[in-house]
Formats: C-alpha cells, structure tokens, sequence
C-alpha cells in the first residue's frame, strides 16, 4: 500500500464530535481516533495534536489535512509500536495570539481532555501535547495553566512570552523552531534564557533541516543522552525552506512543521515520558 493511500484511509479511521464544556457552554469540535483493538480493561496513551491558525475553519477534518502532525500518530506502523487514542481539536477562530493572550477556548479544550479521560480506559500519567504555530502556542499556555497534567510535550514554531513560560522548569518539552524564523526563534530564545535563569536544565543543539533519517536519529539520541528534561533543537537557516520557493521568515516557519513531525526519534521520545 502506498503511503498517500494509508494516508487517506487513516484520516477516515478519525471519528468527528463536537463537546459543549457544561460550564460555559462553549463547543469544541474534534477528530478522534480510537486504538483499532481497545480494550477498556488496558489503558492507552493519548497525543493532542493543535493545529496552527492557517487552518481555522468550521469543517473538522481540515486539521487532518494539512501536514502530518494531526495524523502520523495514528499511522499503522506508529500504532504497532505506540498504541494510542489520537485528539485533534478543530478550531474556526484563533485560540492564542503573538501577545501571549488565549482564549476560553484553551480551557474548554482542557475540560474535553478530562472528560475523555473518565469515558475512555485513558492513562493519566501518559497524556501528550504537541502544536504547530498557533498549537504550540497554546499547548504552552495549557502547560502553564494545568501543570502536572501532561506528561510531556512536543512544541513546533511557536513562541510565547518569556516571563509565563519560565515556570515550566520541571516540564518535558522538546521544542523545535527553525533560525530563520523571524517571530518562533528570537521569542523562544528569550524563553529559554528566562527558564535557565529560572534554574531549568536545558540541552541545545543546531540541526540541519536537510539530515538524512539516520542522522536525526544520532543528533535526537544525543540530546537524550544529556538527560535534560527541556531539550531545544534549532533548524539551521538554509536546511529548512525547498530550494524552489524563497528562503523567508513564513517559509522558514511553515516548513519546520514537516522536517519534525517526520522525524521518529521525536515521536518516541514523547511516548518514553510519563508523570512521575
């Protein structure tokens, strides 16, 4: 079977469903993928994925269209090795903005995931973040308002303000972002300054866009290595945009997205965290 058509048919394996928070009666709509065999007597992991706002849009599937990051995790060769419900909230307005500012949005998302947790055989201590741009943004701004809720999390392109996101010491954050990035590199630059003062312990390292699949896997297993629970992995300015389009800030952004969420050493390292 060809990938593309796996593609397609793992997209179709998502399930679309709207949830109403019983407190403010706001709706959420998502895509949710079940593990094909589950059995309510064993328990799963569950990966958030948060799409950025270039996809804002009333239809649900939308976020399953646009890159891999919604929908790799539920891949037949990622689910041999990770079994695991996949959630990929649908948003038709901006949740987060580039001032640090989220809407009720974040917490009603908050209050699907708990609630998904008491329906389903769900294992709390294995619960994962993960968000391109505008999902990376408020995947933080959920790491700072619920802590010790997630067991890690996977953040792509995004930035947020420096002084919020010190707290996050004791956080497992893998976060990517590419040089050339004009808004996602100098904010999370500040941020790890501000949560090395803070006192975190932080693992950094340049990477070429361009690496070959066993090179991403050395440079991931290196920073493992370090034993930092914060690991910042920059993409080299010239590795990260295709040779056929112009090597700018958006390109540099938008195409940080594909080069991670590829790279399978990053996958497993998310599914290797769970809450002390």
């Amino acid at each position: 079977m060809k990938f593309n058509e796996e593609i397609n048919m793992v997209r179709d394996d998502f399930q679309q469903l709207e949830f109403i928070d019983p407190g403010s009666e706001l709706m959420v709509k998502y895509n949710l993928f079940l593990p094909k065999k589950y059995d309510e007597n064993r328990s799963y992991p569950l990966v958030m994925f948060i799409h950025d706002a270039g996809v804002l849009s009333t239809d649900t599937r939308v976020t399953l269209t646009q890159g891999m990051g919604g929908f790799i995790w539920a891949t037949s060769a990622e689910q041999a090795k990770h079994e695991c419900f996949v959630l990929a909230p649908q948003y038709s307005n901006r949740i987060v903005n580039d001032d640090s500012e989220a809407t009720q949005d974040v917490d009603v998302t908050v209050d699907l995931v708990k609630t998904l947790a008491r329906q389903y055989s769900i294992d709390k201590n294995r619960m994962y973040l993960t968000g391109q741009s505008m999902g990376c943004m408020a995947s933080i701004e959920m790491l700072t308002k619920y802590p010790n809720m997630f067991a890690a999390a996977l953040l792509v392109a995004g930035q947020w303000n420096a002084t919020k996101m010190s707290v996050l010491t004791n956080e497992n954050m893998w976060i990517i972002v590419s040089e050339g990035d004009r808004k996602a590199f100098p904010g999370m630059n500040a941020s790890m300054a501000a949560l090395q003062k803070a006192g975190a312990k932080i693992s950094r390292a340049i990477w070429n866009g361009q690496a070959s699949v066993k090179e991403f896997a050395s440079a991931v297993n290196t920073m493992i290595a370090e034993g930092n629970n914060i690991k910042y992995s920059v993409l080299a300015k010239g590795t990260v945009v295709p040779e056929d389009q112009p090597d700018d800030g958006l390109n540099n952004h938008i195409h940080t997205w594909p080069i991670t969420y590829a790279i399978e050493g990053l996958r497993d390292w998310l599914f290797a965290q769970e809450k002390a």
